[in-house]
């Protein structure tokens, strides 16, 4: 099964990112027109903050691994069944995850503050507005505001740091279907910046790190003696998983991207891959989602929680 599962992540990261080259040498052209008809829409030059923000990133969450390491070992006891590397595993990953729930943390509430009173966020988002207006108001010459922007290129830098941190890590029983979903991320808040679909990225930025609140805190929990706090967080995560990303994301989102944008007679350069890529994502949605739930199950069955998604356990086994 795993393997079978990993030969088609392969495909689709193969087809990501042939599909994402192609697009990107269109979108050179498309870009640098509209860069000439209006000196307001992003430049090329804004990479230089987001790969400010890439590399503070990076440095930030290499730093704080050996800075939180021995409060991660002391919440999670070694269980006489961990070999001394899926411990150590387990206590990376609490310092990974503190990291980025505490990253998604700011980011959210950041986010939320940018989009409460936009025009194009939805109230399922928390704001007042509808995202028919992703595509109105001069698109593709909308103006993007000072914060938003900061915004924006604080997640890219952000989302580049998490493919490096992928690349270069030990590999893990789940680094297909991350490569997978870090190659579409990427190319989407890139490729949405440059073709200034920010009013859509946003909203997609703002859903998926309303979920990663949760997500990262439940992993950081998992393997601690912390049963309360682990169920409290696992409640919370179905609830912002089934709600942002099984109901809105689809909903709200892909039929902005997909309807929307062709009833607003938008010139949506890059329009199939955009909505390929969202297609990708909702897959993934759906199959960490069905792990979401069976982690549920399996916990009343066993009275063990254990993080299906990553599987570190399963390490021992593929070092013999």
């Amino acid at each position: 099964m795993g393997s079978g599962k990993d030969a088609v992540l392969r495909v689709l990261c193969i087809c990501s990112l042939i599909w994402a080259y192609f697009i990107g040498k269109d979108l050179h052209t498309e870009v640098r027109k509209r860069q000439l008809t209006n000196e307001a829409y992003p430049q090329y030059s804004d990479l230089w903050p987001a790969l400010g923000s890439f590399a503070g990133m990076l440095i930030a969450q290499l730093l704080f691994r050996p800075l939180f390491s021995a409060v991660a070992r002391a919440i999670i006891p070694k269980k006489a069944r961990w070999s001394y590397v899926v411990w150590g595993a387990k206590v990376m990953r609490c310092c990974d995850s503190v990291f980025k729930c505490s990253y998604y943390a700011a980011m959210t509430t950041w986010s939320l503050s940018i989009l409460r009173d936009a025009t194009w966020a939805p109230w399922v988002l928390g704001g007042r507005g509808s995202t028919e207006f992703c595509w109105t108001d001069g698109y593709p010459f909308q103006a993007v505001p000072p914060e938003m922007r900061r915004f924006y290129l604080t997640a890219i830098g952000f989302h580049l740091s998490e493919v490096v941190m992928l690349l270069f890590e030990v590999r893990h029983p789940d680094f297909w279907e991350l490569l997978l979903h870090h190659i579409v991320s990427c190319t989407l808040v890139c490729f949405s910046y440059f073709l200034n679909y920010v009013r859509l990225g946003s909203l997609v930025l703002h859903l998926h790190g309303a979920t990663d609140v949760l997500i990262y805190l439940s992993k950081s929990v998992v393997d601690t003696p912390y049963v309360r706090l682990t169920a409290m967080s696992y409640f919370g995560l179905i609830a912002t998983y089934a709600w942002f990303r099984i109901f809105v994301f689809p909903v709200y989102i892909m039929r902005s991207a997909w309807v929307e944008s062709a009833q607003a007679g938008a010139d949506a350069v890059g329009w199939g891959y955009l909505n390929f890529a969202l297609c990708v994502l909702l897959l993934l949605h759906m199959y960490w989602f069905g792990l979401i739930i069976r982690i549920g199950l399996q916990f009343r069955r066993t009275g063990v929680a254990r993080d299906l998604q990553s599987n570190l356990s399963s390490m021992d086994i593929a070092d013999k």
